[in-house]
């Protein structure tokens, strides 16, 4: 979690012609959880997975270092999933190389930054430690967002893609807020709210997609749910998993009366700690689903999204 504006690693590959089968691992990837059947897109339907991968702190057995590689470039698979974009967090920078030489040759592109540096045998196996975002195309611009108040325990900072999402340029951001009971968060909440704003009002639209650390009805979640939905909330973004009244409260949303729920499944234990945002004015029809957790892997689940554009 921790990062320093100085590692960073920008890594934009071109796509080139190979089968997607022989690129994606160097060997089967049985492994991995089974991805959906194949399924015709609407135009402008966007697919996205955010996942804390827990790189760094699940690395002894019963975790898979292979198994979670195989796992996460198989939600691009384009007879799967085909994730447009993959939110990553808790990854190690080698993990983030790794993958990137998996998924390069296929188009995708990515923005690394580290929080802990390179050095600690303890950490990453020496390697830096930090959060990632991949694109499927190229970058044209970055953002290493230093949300960091006084007092974290490390350094909060988000990295950014400015990469073209349903052929609207569009800033996604791979998101890792601190784990404490809002007294930070919220502050940092408060600045990443604002610069996503800023980009809004440049035009452009925003994804911000991770691990939250907070539950959907805090106050560090109200900086970025939109205003209709109760609870102090006055953000500009719509929740992927907001409108699925199988996880609504009833006491604050009756399924019966309300169509959109500060809510969603859970993706930490018990807990919704796990979001995808999407810029209300750029995105509709957005849904969510937290895959079975794989305890090979993580301790989170995989989130998989989707939303058509406007």
């Amino acid at each position: 979690m921790r990062r320093t504006p100085a590692a960073l690693a920008v890594l934009v590959v071109t796509l080139t012609a190979a089968a997607f089968c022989l690129l994606l691992a160097p060997g089967p990837i049985a492994t991995a959880a089974p991805a959906p059947a194949t399924e015709t897109r609407l135009a402008g339907t966007v697919r996205l997975t955010s996942y804390n991968i827990c790189g760094n702190m699940c690395s002894g057995p019963p975790y898979d270092a292979e198994r979670r590689l195989a796992q996460v470039a198989a939600e691009t698979d384009p007879g799967g999933w085909g994730a447009d974009q993959l939110f990553l967090q808790e990854v190690c920078e080698h993990q983030y190389h790794a993958l990137l030489d998996r998924l390069g040759p296929l188009g995708y592109a990515g923005f690394y930054s580290a929080t802990l540096p390179a050095g600690n045998a303890a950490i990453c196996e020496g390697h830096a430690y930090g959060n990632a975002v991949l694109v499927r195309g190229p970058v044209s611009d970055t953002a290493d967002l230093d949300l960091t108040v006084g007092g974290e325990r490390e350094p909060i900072t988000v990295p950014c893609a400015l990469a073209s999402l349903a052929d609207r340029p569009t800033w996604s951001c791979s998101v890792h807020l601190y784990w404490d009971d809002g007294t930070l968060a919220v502050p940092e909440a408060d600045r990443l709210a604002e610069q996503a704003r800023r980009w809004l009002d440049d035009g452009f639209a925003v994804v911000l997609g991770g691990d939250f650390n907070h539950s959907p009805r805090t106050a560090t979640l109200s900086r970025f749910y939109l205003p209709e939905r109760g609870d102090g909330a006055h953000g500009d973004f719509t929740e992927a998993d907001e409108s699925d009244p199988e996880y609504f409260d009833p006491a604050a949303c009756p399924p019966a009366t309300t169509s959109a729920c500060r809510s969603g499944e859970t993706t930490f234990g018990a807990k919704k700690l796990d979001y995808v945002f999407f810029s209300a004015p750029h995105f509709r029809a957005a849904s969510a689903d937290a895959l079975p957790l794989d305890t090979a892997v993580s301790d989170h689940n995989r989130l998989r999204v989707s939303a058509t554009a406007y």
